[in-house]
């Protein structure tokens, strides 16, 4: 592979996923990392990337859009949606987060599940729509057109009068110290309503969120029931999060 098409390659990767890892692109592209290594500092040193230790970010600070998102950490997502899926059962009220990897898992309950499935996200209720025997409500609200999920007030009043079984929910980031967190107040504010109108809580991540800290807090590590991630269950990583209750799938 010439030098250039494996550059191409790589911003193609940072625009994707926001971030490579140079470990990562060496395995993926079949080259030494002091190849990757110089290719990033030349990627650098003409402004088209932000140099870290370990790899590198774009430059820009624009939060990547729904579409970019929604493709970024495909396999992970599909993983993590395996998972989820199987703690659906018929007759459950559930409500739904406006996360990408939820979007997977709406892509995968099975035809023959019937339940009723609250949202504020246009795409996931879109997406069930394809349904043919799931009852979706979608709570209305103020768009954030970026996020395309529904907030403010009335999302709120409306998730707080409901009672479900379970609640599945994306995460900006997840620690055993702060708890799961939010970039921003008005999701971390629905999420909380979430919580609280919810029986279980089922919180699925990539593992690019775990220890992960965002400003707004949601809620104490001791209150959610079940961390869904792509890792293994039996990862290290996850030792203290277990021995706060929580169970990891």
């Amino acid at each position: 592979m010439l030098k250039e098409e494996r550059q191409h390659l790589i911003l193609d990767k940072i625009k994707l996923n926001r971030k490579v890892l140079s470990a990562d692109l060496s395995i993926e592209l079949q080259v030494s990392e002091d190849t990757i290594r110089r290719d990033l500092n030349e990627l650098s040193a003409k402004g088209l990337i932000k140099k870290v230790h370990g790899g590198a970010l774009p430059v820009d600070t624009k939060a990547p859009s729904y579409e970019e998102r929604k493709f970024s950490n495909l396999k992970e997502k599909n993983n993590i949606a395996k998972k989820a899926v199987s703690l659906i059962k018929n007759g459950q009220v559930i409500i739904m987060s406006g996360s990408t990897t939820n979007l997977q898992l709406a892509k995968i309950i099975p035809s023959d599940i019937n339940a009723t499935i609250y949202t504020y996200s246009l795409p996931i209720a879109l997406q069930l729509t394809e349904h043919p025997s799931i009852e979706i409500i979608f709570i209305g609200g103020k768009l954030n057109k970026p996020a395309q999920v529904t907030v403010g007030l009335d999302v709120v009043s409306s998730i707080s009068q409901l009672r479900a079984d379970l609640c599945f929910m994306g995460t900006g980031g997840i620690n055993v110290e702060n708890g799961m967190t939010e970039p921003n107040w008005e999701v971390s504010h629905i999420k909380k309503c979430m919580i609280e109108a919810s029986e279980k809580v089922i919180v699925l991540c990539t593992n690019n969120k775990i220890n992960e800290v965002k400003r707004y807090p949601v809620t104490p590590i001791i209150k959610i029931n079940t961390l869904i991630t792509d890792l293994n269950s039996k990862n290290e990583i996850f030792i203290p999060f277990k021995e706060k209750g929580v169970k990891i799938l």
